[in-house]
């Protein structure tokens, strides 16, 4: 037989190019991006239908199979899965996809592929925060720290990625006022500060007005949240939220986000409006945590029917926290409404035996469940009446009946701080700033986060007013104070107002 030396080495050259060029293309197999199937599959998570979000991602798996983008989605719905339910096994359960995720992004994309950094560091951010709901804090600083990490590396090697942004935004804004000693951040490489945050922020939201941006919501509640807690600008915050692209009235996620900051920011009724309007048809996931949030808004407006919704949330939530909290507000029912004292009890010794204590809320129920001291009731309506925004009712309440707290009655410390958080909501400044000096002189040496709280809105006032100096002084009062409940969340807010001033 005829054998062809020169033919057979051209057969053999293409066939080494076509192994390579295969080759090639399988490195090149896998990408990741936001297709029309992943922006809706995003969006079914973000309005809370998490199971049309899993037939979502499974279609995507046979549609797109190698579109990684479906990683990042899975993440999603298990982070809000967590979130919502709070159950510790299903916690266990689907923490082992985390590692599994992140093995398959760093096998299958390139070290030049920004989307690889950025998605690493989402489902690394996503763990911490759920993470910390089941006390595992240093797991889930270390988790931040290495998000941290990637982000500031992928915004060095891709300065022009707007994705980075969205979730540095936040870690910056935060990061000047967690508690780390500074050599420790220096030595890791954190910095940070809340303008930075706005900045970047603000950066993601002027892109995805120009441009398609599948975050485009998330981007706004993340503005509306630093507005809110670490700038200090409430009113800001809840205007931008209630004009933003954010969908209460399609998302059950959304409905959470508008109210929680509404009912922090004392507009009670507009709160309670867009929880009894969010929606319920089948195809979304069951979020407890509304009915309890209803629930609060009747017992701030001293409405009787408080006592079956936060009943009913009891009865069906089955997670770790707002337990004892939700117990608490039982108590508080049986004492605002039938002064109750025996069902009060009852409802108390509920918050020792039931739920965890990990969140402030919780921490504070039981520390008021130990100390077994009745709250005056009257004190407790205009506590509530002031949570709502109902400042001119509670007002009236406590100059009606001013003269049963006198300075060294049991209840005159209380009283001192509860007239004076009225007095600086109707912006009476003046009488504000008398009632509170009086409370953390008075209170200096209290157990109670009253001196504390009132240090810290001293320096709120103060701030408003441009007097920077005395604004100054009270945060560091605040941070000198050790109160037995909200002394974190109290220590955050005067280092976010330090670190407002010295900017």
């Amino acid at each position: 037989m005829y054998s062809n030396p020169m033919g057979t080495k051209i057969i053999f050259q293409g066939i080494i190019f076509l192994s390579l060029f295969l080759t090639e293309a399988g490195a090149q197999e896998y990408d990741f991006h936001y297709s029309d199937l992943s922006k809706k599959i995003y969006q079914q998570i973000i309005d809370l239908k998490l199971d049309s979000a899993r037939i979502g991602v499974q279609r995507m798996t046979a549609e797109e199979p190698n579109n990684l983008a479906r990683l990042h989605l899975e993440n999603y719905i298990d982070f809000f899965q967590i979130f919502i339910c709070e159950e510790e096994e299903q916690f266990k359960s689907l923490e082992k996809n985390k590692q599994k995720r992140l093995d398959l992004l760093d096998e299958h994309l390139a070290e030049g592929n920004p989307y690889k950094r950025f998605a690493k560091a989402e489902i690394l951010l996503q763990w911490a925060l759920a993470r910390s709901k089941f006390d595992q804090l240093f797991k889930a600083g270390k988790e931040v720290l290495s998000a941290y990490k990637l982000l500031e590396k992928n915004e060095r090697a891709h300065p022009d990625f707007i994705y980075n942004k969205k979730s540095l935004s936040i870690i910056h804004s935060l990061i000047a006022t967690v508690t780390i000693p500074g050599l420790f951040k220096k030595v890791l490489g954190i910095n940070g500060s809340i303008d930075q945050g706005l900045s970047e922020i603000n950066q993601v939201i002027d892109y995805s007005d120009r441009e398609e941006f599948i975050f485009y919501s998330e981007a706004d509640a993340i503005l509306a949240f630093i507005l809110f807690y670490q700038a200090n600008r409430k009113d800001e915050a809840v205007d931008f939220l209630l004009d933003s692209r954010l969908e209460p009235s399609t998302s059950l996620l959304s409905t959470f986000l508008v109210s929680k900051l509404l009912q922090r920011s004392g507009r009670n009724d507009q709160a309670s409006h867009y929880l009894s309007n969010r929606p319920s048809t089948e195809d979304y996931s069951t979020f407890h945590y509304l009915t309890y949030m209803e629930g609060l808004c009747e017992l701030r407006r001293l409405d009787p029917e408080a006592e079956d919704k936060i009943a009913a949330f009891i009865a069906a939530f089955t997670g770790k926290h707002y337990i004892k909290e939700a117990y608490q507000k039982r108590a508080w029912c049986r004492l605002v409404f039938h002064d109750d004292i025996p069902g009060y009890k009852l409802y108390m010794s509920k918050v020792k035996s039931e739920g965890d204590d990990l969140i402030d809320g919780d921490k504070q129920a039981l520390k008021e469940a130990e100390s077994q001291n009745i709250p005056d009731p009257l004190l407790l309506r205009v506590r509530l009446l002031y949570d709502g925004g109902y400042y001119q009712r509670a007002y009236v309440l406590l100059t009606k009946n001013a003269y049963r707290y006198h300075q060294s009655g049991k209840y005159s410390l209380e009283f001192n701080y509860r007239i004076a958080r009225v007095c600086q909501a109707l912006r009476n400044y003046p009488d504000a700033i008398k009632y509170f000096s009086n409370t953390v002189n008075t209170g200096y040496q209290s157990d109670s986060y009253f001196a504390c709280n009132a240090a810290l809105q001293l320096g709120f006032i103060y701030e408003t007013l441009g007097e920077t100096k005395r604004a100054e002084k009270y945060f560091d009062t605040c941070l000198s104070l050790r109160p037995k409940t909200y002394k974190n969340s109290l220590h955050q807010k005067a280092k976010s107002g330090l670190q407002r001033i010295k900017s």
